[in-house]
């Protein structure tokens, strides 16, 4: 059995407690719009990947019961991993609100989309 301490990098598989299918992670730190719950981990059915909204599911580190794999870990992945534990970290605590966070992420997909319109 795989060992892990803190948050797990993208492309991790799991299975959760309770389910007998594998998840990839494909997020971290994430917000539920429609309920403001904070999640740990978003995920889609391994090794299917992404098929509809309706094939992911968000879930806390404790859901988790079996590490199957640990994803990509690079000096970049690193680095993620310690702003999501600190962004998890600051929710958990009140310093920051889900929807802080949501307003933050589509100021950035603004600016985003911007920068293309001006290429």
């Amino acid at each position: 059995m795989i060992k892990w301490n803190g948050l797990l990098p993208l492309g991790s598989v799991v299975f959760l407690i309770g389910s007998d299918r594998k998840f990839q992670i494909i997020g971290q730190v994430q917000a539920d719009a429609a309920n403001m719950t904070i999640y740990d981990y978003a995920a889609v059915p391994f090794p299917e990947g992404y098929i509809d909204e309706d094939h992911m599911v968000m879930f806390q580190q404790e859901d988790i019961d079996r590490i199957c794999a640990i994803g990509h870990l690079d000096d970049n992945a690193w680095e993620m991993l310690a702003q999501m534990k600190q962004r998890l970290s600051d929710l958990r605590e009140g310093r920051i609100t889900p929807e802080e966070i949501l307003e933050k992420r589509k100021a950035a997909e603004q600016d985003g989309q911007q920068g293309k319109e001006q290429k």
